[in-house]
Protein backbone atom coordinates (compact mmCIF):
# COMPACT_ATOMS: atom_id res chain seq x y z
CA UNK A 1 0.00 0.00 0.00
CA UNK A 2 2.78 2.43 0.72
CA UNK A 3 4.66 1.41 -2.16
CA UNK A 4 1.60 2.56 -4.52
CA UNK A 5 1.14 5.62 -2.22
CA UNK A 6 4.23 6.47 -3.13
CA UNK A 7 4.24 5.47 -6.72
CA UNK A 8 0.76 7.77 -7.22
CA UNK A 9 2.60 10.47 -5.61
CA UNK A 10 5.41 10.39 -7.94
CA UNK A 11 3.61 10.06 -11.03
CA UNK A 12 1.76 12.82 -9.75
CA UNK A 13 4.25 15.30 -9.53
CA UNK A 14 5.72 14.50 -12.96
CA UNK A 15 2.32 14.86 -14.39
CA UNK A 16 2.43 18.63 -13.11
CA UNK A 17 5.76 19.25 -13.81
CA UNK A 18 5.40 18.13 -17.15
CA UNK A 19 2.14 20.02 -17.52
CA UNK A 20 3.84 23.19 -16.17
CA UNK A 21 6.18 23.04 -18.64
CA UNK A 22 3.95 22.32 -21.79
CA UNK A 23 2.00 25.09 -20.79
CA UNK A 24 5.27 27.83 -21.01
CA UNK A 25 6.16 26.40 -24.25
CA UNK A 26 2.58 26.41 -25.49
CA UNK A 27 2.61 29.88 -24.65
CA UNK A 28 5.93 30.66 -25.73
CA UNK A 29 4.29 29.26 -29.39
CA UNK A 30 1.76 31.11 -29.25
CA UNK A 31 3.48 34.21 -29.13
CA UNK A 32 5.81 33.43 -31.93
CA UNK A 33 2.26 33.24 -33.78
CA UNK A 34 1.57 36.39 -32.82
CA UNK A 35 4.35 37.81 -34.17
CA UNK A 36 4.01 36.08 -37.51
CA UNK A 37 5.84 32.94 -37.30
CA UNK A 38 4.98 30.07 -39.50
CA UNK A 39 7.54 27.85 -39.68
CA UNK A 40 8.34 24.48 -38.10
CA UNK A 41 11.56 26.11 -36.44
CA UNK A 42 10.01 29.00 -34.89
CA UNK A 43 7.10 27.39 -33.95
CA UNK A 44 8.80 24.22 -31.89
CA UNK A 45 7.80 25.13 -28.62
CA UNK A 46 4.39 24.87 -29.79
CA UNK A 47 4.67 21.47 -31.20
CA UNK A 48 6.52 20.44 -28.30
CA UNK A 49 4.03 21.50 -25.49
CA UNK A 50 1.15 20.11 -27.32
CA UNK A 51 3.31 16.80 -26.89
CA UNK A 52 4.30 17.22 -24.03
CA UNK A 53 0.30 17.67 -22.98
CA UNK A 54 -0.52 14.76 -24.92
CA UNK A 55 1.67 12.59 -23.61
CA UNK A 56 1.14 14.08 -19.91
CA UNK A 57 -2.98 12.44 -20.38
CA UNK A 58 -1.76 9.59 -21.57
CA UNK A 59 0.23 9.05 -18.40
CA UNK A 60 -2.45 9.87 -16.55
CA UNK A 61 -5.11 7.88 -18.33
CA UNK A 62 -2.80 4.78 -18.25
CA UNK A 63 -1.78 5.14 -14.35
CA UNK A 64 -5.99 5.78 -13.81
CA UNK A 65 -6.96 2.45 -15.89
CA UNK A 66 -4.28 0.35 -13.18
CA UNK A 67 -4.41 -2.86 -15.18
CA UNK A 68 -1.65 -5.16 -15.68
CA UNK A 69 -1.65 -4.37 -19.06
CA UNK A 70 -1.69 -0.40 -18.58
CA UNK A 71 0.52 -0.65 -16.25
CA UNK A 72 3.43 -2.17 -17.89
CA UNK A 73 2.87 0.44 -20.49
CA UNK A 74 2.90 3.06 -18.44
CA UNK A 75 6.51 1.79 -17.61
CA UNK A 76 7.55 1.62 -20.90
CA UNK A 77 6.43 5.36 -21.51
CA UNK A 78 8.26 6.77 -18.46
CA UNK A 79 11.40 5.06 -19.42
CA UNK A 80 11.30 6.44 -22.85
CA UNK A 81 10.52 9.70 -21.82
CA UNK A 82 12.26 10.13 -18.82
CA UNK A 83 15.49 8.89 -20.72
CA UNK A 84 14.74 12.10 -23.94
CA UNK A 85 13.92 14.55 -20.41
CA UNK A 86 17.58 13.06 -18.99
CA UNK A 87 19.23 13.52 -22.49
CA UNK A 88 17.73 17.15 -23.28
CA UNK A 89 19.13 17.78 -19.38
CA UNK A 90 22.46 17.07 -20.12
CA UNK A 91 22.85 18.47 -23.60
CA UNK A 92 21.25 21.73 -22.06
CA UNK A 93 23.00 21.80 -19.16
CA UNK A 94 26.41 21.02 -21.43
CA UNK A 95 25.36 23.62 -23.89
CA UNK A 96 24.90 26.17 -21.44
CA UNK A 97 27.93 25.71 -19.97
CA UNK A 98 30.02 25.73 -23.20
CA UNK A 99 28.29 29.06 -23.95
CA UNK A 100 29.14 30.78 -21.60
CA UNK A 101 33.04 29.86 -21.22
CA UNK A 102 35.11 32.70 -21.26
CA UNK A 103 37.59 32.57 -23.70
CA UNK A 104 40.41 35.40 -22.86
CA UNK A 105 43.07 34.17 -25.39
CA UNK A 106 43.58 36.14 -28.57
CA UNK A 107 42.73 34.38 -32.06
CA UNK A 108 44.59 34.70 -35.87
CA UNK A 109 41.02 34.08 -37.19
CA UNK A 110 37.03 34.84 -35.99
CA UNK A 111 34.76 33.35 -37.85
CA UNK A 112 31.19 34.35 -37.70
CA UNK A 113 28.09 31.90 -38.64
CA UNK A 114 25.40 33.63 -40.10
CA UNK A 115 21.62 32.91 -38.89
CA UNK A 116 19.36 35.30 -41.23
CA UNK A 117 18.25 38.56 -42.04
CA UNK A 118 15.42 40.58 -41.75
CA UNK A 119 14.58 43.26 -44.27
CA UNK A 120 18.40 42.57 -45.47
CA UNK A 121 19.71 43.70 -42.01
CA UNK A 122 21.07 41.35 -39.58
CA UNK A 123 18.90 40.46 -37.19
CA UNK A 124 18.78 40.82 -33.29
CA UNK A 125 20.32 36.90 -33.26
CA UNK A 126 22.62 37.93 -35.97
CA UNK A 127 23.83 41.07 -33.99
CA UNK A 128 24.42 39.54 -30.86
CA UNK A 129 27.02 37.38 -32.44
CA UNK A 130 28.67 40.43 -34.30
CA UNK A 131 29.03 42.22 -31.26
CA UNK A 132 30.78 39.50 -29.68
CA UNK A 133 32.85 38.99 -32.69
CA UNK A 134 33.81 42.36 -32.31
CA UNK A 135 34.15 42.14 -28.43
CA UNK A 136 37.09 39.32 -29.47
CA UNK A 137 38.62 41.40 -32.18
CA UNK A 138 39.32 44.23 -30.21
CA UNK A 139 40.81 42.56 -27.58
CA UNK A 140 43.45 40.22 -29.54
CA UNK A 141 44.00 43.64 -30.94
CA UNK A 142 45.35 45.77 -27.78
CA UNK A 143 46.96 42.47 -27.36
CA UNK A 144 49.09 43.19 -30.21
CA UNK A 145 47.32 39.87 -32.76
CA UNK A 146 44.93 41.60 -34.86
CA UNK A 147 42.84 38.90 -36.65
CA UNK A 148 41.46 38.81 -39.91
CA UNK A 149 37.26 38.42 -39.28
CA UNK A 150 35.49 35.70 -41.93
CA UNK A 151 31.62 36.25 -42.05
CA UNK A 152 30.04 33.49 -43.04
CA UNK A 153 26.52 32.97 -44.79
CA UNK A 154 24.75 33.07 -48.01
CA UNK A 155 21.73 34.10 -49.71
CA UNK A 156 18.12 32.66 -48.70
CA UNK A 157 15.32 32.40 -50.67
CA UNK A 158 13.36 35.38 -49.08
CA UNK A 159 16.38 37.01 -48.57
CA UNK A 160 17.47 40.20 -51.18
CA UNK A 161 21.12 39.96 -50.34
CA UNK A 162 23.35 37.43 -48.58
CA UNK A 163 23.86 37.14 -44.96
CA UNK A 164 27.84 37.84 -45.43
CA UNK A 165 27.33 41.25 -47.12
CA UNK A 166 25.08 42.31 -44.46
CA UNK A 167 27.44 41.00 -41.61
CA UNK A 168 30.67 42.26 -43.09
CA UNK A 169 28.52 46.03 -43.66
CA UNK A 170 27.49 45.66 -39.96
CA UNK A 171 31.12 45.46 -39.02
CA UNK A 172 32.47 47.67 -40.81
CA UNK A 173 30.24 50.10 -39.76
CA UNK A 174 30.96 49.48 -35.90
CA UNK A 175 34.62 50.57 -36.84
CA UNK A 176 36.46 47.25 -38.22
CA UNK A 177 39.02 47.50 -41.08
CA UNK A 178 37.13 46.56 -44.33
CA UNK A 179 40.41 44.82 -45.52
CA UNK A 180 40.14 42.60 -42.18
CA UNK A 181 37.03 41.51 -43.12
CA UNK A 182 36.17 38.48 -45.05
CA UNK A 183 33.21 37.20 -46.87
CA UNK A 184 31.95 33.62 -47.27
CA UNK A 185 28.72 33.90 -49.07
CA UNK A 186 27.88 30.53 -50.61
CA UNK A 187 26.87 28.66 -47.17
CA UNK A 188 23.84 27.56 -45.95
CA UNK A 189 24.42 25.38 -42.71
CA UNK A 190 26.44 25.09 -40.09
CA UNK A 191 28.91 22.37 -41.86
CA UNK A 192 29.44 24.80 -44.73
CA UNK A 193 29.63 27.69 -43.00
CA UNK A 194 32.76 25.90 -41.38
CA UNK A 195 34.15 24.36 -44.44
CA UNK A 196 33.85 27.10 -46.63
CA UNK A 197 35.33 29.54 -43.91
CA UNK A 198 38.36 27.20 -43.45
CA UNK A 199 38.96 27.33 -47.21
CA UNK A 200 38.56 31.46 -47.08
CA UNK A 201 41.19 31.71 -44.57
CA UNK A 202 43.37 28.89 -46.25
CA UNK A 203 43.31 30.73 -49.25
CA UNK A 204 44.46 34.05 -47.89
CA UNK A 205 47.07 32.53 -46.00
CA UNK A 206 45.95 32.95 -42.41
CA UNK A 207 46.75 29.94 -40.18
CA UNK A 208 46.32 30.05 -36.11
CA UNK A 209 44.24 29.99 -33.33
CA UNK A 210 40.76 30.28 -34.80
CA UNK A 211 37.25 31.58 -32.63
CA UNK A 212 34.27 30.27 -33.90
CA UNK A 213 31.31 32.52 -32.90
CA UNK A 214 27.39 31.77 -32.58
CA UNK A 215 24.61 31.96 -30.48
CA UNK A 216 24.61 30.09 -27.55
CA UNK A 217 22.19 27.56 -28.07
CA UNK A 218 24.14 26.66 -31.20
CA UNK A 219 27.65 26.25 -29.22
CA UNK A 220 27.51 22.38 -29.11
CA UNK A 221 26.36 21.19 -32.28
CA UNK A 222 28.98 24.09 -33.88
CA UNK A 223 31.88 22.46 -31.94
CA UNK A 224 30.89 18.91 -32.69
CA UNK A 225 30.57 19.91 -36.59
CA UNK A 226 33.96 21.84 -36.05
CA UNK A 227 35.78 18.54 -34.74
CA UNK A 228 34.30 16.41 -37.90
CA UNK A 229 35.11 18.63 -40.32
CA UNK A 230 39.06 18.78 -38.75
CA UNK A 231 38.87 22.48 -37.83
CA UNK A 232 40.90 23.29 -35.21
CA UNK A 233 38.77 25.81 -33.32
CA UNK A 234 36.69 27.36 -29.54
CA UNK A 235 33.39 28.18 -30.27
CA UNK A 236 31.95 31.29 -28.38
CA UNK A 237 28.85 31.99 -27.53
CA UNK A 238 26.82 35.27 -28.20
CA UNK A 239 23.56 35.69 -25.99
CA UNK A 240 20.23 34.55 -27.36
CA UNK A 241 17.04 36.80 -27.20
CA UNK A 242 14.70 35.23 -24.15
CA UNK A 243 11.88 34.65 -26.78
CA UNK A 244 13.77 32.56 -29.05
CA UNK A 245 15.16 30.30 -26.24
CA UNK A 246 12.80 27.45 -26.14
CA UNK A 247 12.34 27.08 -29.74
CA UNK A 248 16.37 27.43 -30.58
CA UNK A 249 17.34 24.95 -27.97
CA UNK A 250 14.67 22.65 -28.85
CA UNK A 251 15.90 22.67 -32.35
CA UNK A 252 19.11 22.39 -31.77
CA UNK A 253 18.50 19.38 -29.43
CA UNK A 254 16.68 17.86 -32.35
CA UNK A 255 19.54 18.00 -34.30
CA UNK A 256 22.13 16.53 -31.76
CA UNK A 257 19.74 13.80 -31.82
CA UNK A 258 19.75 13.63 -35.00
CA UNK A 259 23.46 13.10 -35.25
CA UNK A 260 23.54 11.02 -33.16
CA UNK A 261 20.87 9.15 -34.09
CA UNK A 262 22.35 5.82 -34.10
CA UNK A 263 23.34 5.80 -30.47
CA UNK A 264 20.13 6.88 -29.40
CA UNK A 265 18.00 4.44 -31.18
CA UNK A 266 20.36 1.48 -29.42
CA UNK A 267 19.43 3.37 -25.83
CA UNK A 268 15.80 3.20 -26.99
CA UNK A 269 16.45 -0.29 -28.00
CA UNK A 270 18.10 -1.27 -25.11
CA UNK A 271 15.51 0.39 -22.29
CA UNK A 272 12.69 -1.70 -24.75
CA UNK A 273 14.82 -4.83 -24.42
CA UNK A 274 15.11 -4.47 -20.47
CA UNK A 275 11.16 -4.05 -20.29
CA UNK A 276 10.52 -6.99 -22.41
CA UNK A 277 12.50 -9.40 -20.31
CA UNK A 278 10.69 -7.61 -17.05
CA UNK A 279 7.49 -8.61 -18.70
CA UNK A 280 8.61 -11.45 -19.54
CA UNK A 281 10.19 -12.90 -16.24
CA UNK A 282 7.30 -11.45 -14.30
CA UNK A 283 9.06 -8.50 -12.64
CA UNK A 284 6.73 -6.26 -14.41
CA UNK A 285 2.89 -7.54 -14.49
CA UNK A 286 1.63 -9.30 -17.71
Amino acid sequence: MVAQYGRMVLLSVLAVCCALVAALLVGNGVRALRRGARSLTRLLALVVGVALLALDALVVVLAGLGTPVSSAALVLVVAVAGYVAAAFLVFLGAAVAYGHVRVTEQAEAVVVLGCGLVHGQVSPMLRSRLDRAIEVFRRSDAAGRTPVVVVSGGQGDDEDRTEADAMAEYLVDQGLPSGLVHREPRSRNTRENLRFSRRVLHDAGIGGRTLVVTNDYHVMRTAITARRAGLDARVLGAPTARQSVPSAFLREFAAVLVMHAWWHAGAVAAIVALWAAALVTGALPR
